[in-house]
């Protein structure tokens, strides 16, 4: 199974700028007469998968696919490391909490469980048509874009009261072996998402936010299963380990269709194909239109020394 086997049954190709219009359009159309909110992530590769930076990253390192044991550990000894360089406080804000902690190496580019979203939804799709560059050369121009939509609806731990003080625990309130913990067959088969205080431009600018959760597992804390689908038509379900190849959270993708009645639930994950043909148009109206470029999305000195000389080579 190959990660565009995976998304495409489900996914809603865009082919221009007015496609991307309508698409959005009926999606906030939906979160308004249902209530709905929606988290966006936008990826410049159509067949990349749905992975945090440490699932990809530790996938690579150990060559197989991992679980959340796996998972667990290596994010335990990131953050061991993170306490004997002496970066989990500051004399600024005193102890980050772990989310904090984690939020903070996902700005540094250190691998973590959080996966970067928006709650703009053409913030969303910039980051989907984004121009990206490596040493000198442009790249991806070429490929199709994929942009998620994410209910979220009952998942932003910020507006629940169970999970609110997850944002100032000191400790992984998701540590499975912790007294008054979550269990477990919840955490593998749940998705939460999270909008942190605004602790710096970045995430001012982008109404960013991250999606997380446990890497997925089988059985719910009913008993029930939880699979990923082949198709929308109950054509049968994916393995648990082929799912993961293609998402590291249990998300579970339906098509996005504006029409239906209820629809899905909360934390139904919707995707969207953005032609390659369409991603020079679309990135020149999101910057006439909202005045989304690099400077205004990335307004920091590490957003300036990765973005604004890309045509100098590195090496």
């Amino acid at each position: 199974m190959s990660v565009e086997e995976f998304w495409r049954p489900f996914e809603v190709e865009i082919e221009d700028f007015n496609g991307l219009l309508t698409v959005i359009n009926q999606v906030m159309e939906k979160a308004v007469e249902k209530n709905i909110k929606f988290a966006w992530r936008g990826q410049i590769d159509a067949s990349w998968a749905l992975h945090s930076s440490l699932y990809r990253r530790m996938n690579l390192t150990k060559n197989r696919v991992l679980t959340e044991d796996d998972i667990a550990k290596e994010e335990h000894d990131i953050l061991a490391e993170l306490h004997r360089w002496g970066l989990h406080s500051s004399s600024q804000t005193g102890r980050l909490s772990i989310l904090n902690q984690l939020a903070m190496l996902q700005h540094y580019g250190a691998p973590t469980r959080l996966i970067d979203v928006t709650f703009n939804a053409w913030v969303g799709a910039w980051f989907a048509v984004e121009e990206k560059w490596s040493n000198g050369e442009k790249v991806n121009e070429d490929k199709d874009a994929r942009l998620f939509a994410f209910d979220v609806t009952d998942r932003l731990i910020n507006e629940k009261e169970h999970f609110r003080n997850w944002e100032d625990d000191l400790s992984r309130p998701w540590k499975t072996d912790r007294e008054g913990g979550l269990d477990k067959r919840e955490w593998t088969t749940s998705v939460f998402a999270w909008k942190p205080a605004n602790l710096d431009a970045r995430i001012a600018a982008q109404n960013g936010g991250f999606l997380f959760g446990g890497i997925p597992a089988s059985v719910k804390p009913n008993n029930k299963r939880f699979q990923f689908p082949k198709s929308p038509n109950n054509d049968g379900w994916w393995s648990i380990e082929e799912g993961r190849e293609a998402c590291c959270v249990a998300a579970r993708p339906h098509v996005f269709e504006p029409a239906k009645g209820k629809g899905a639930g909360s934390g139904a994950l919707y995707t969207f194909r953005i032609k390659a043909s369409a991603k020079h148009d679309i990135r020149r109206r999101l910057d006439r239109l909202f005045g989304y470029k690099h400077s205004t999305v990335y307004p920091d000195f590490s957003g300036f020394s990765d973005f604004a000389m890309p045509r100098i080579k590195s090496y």
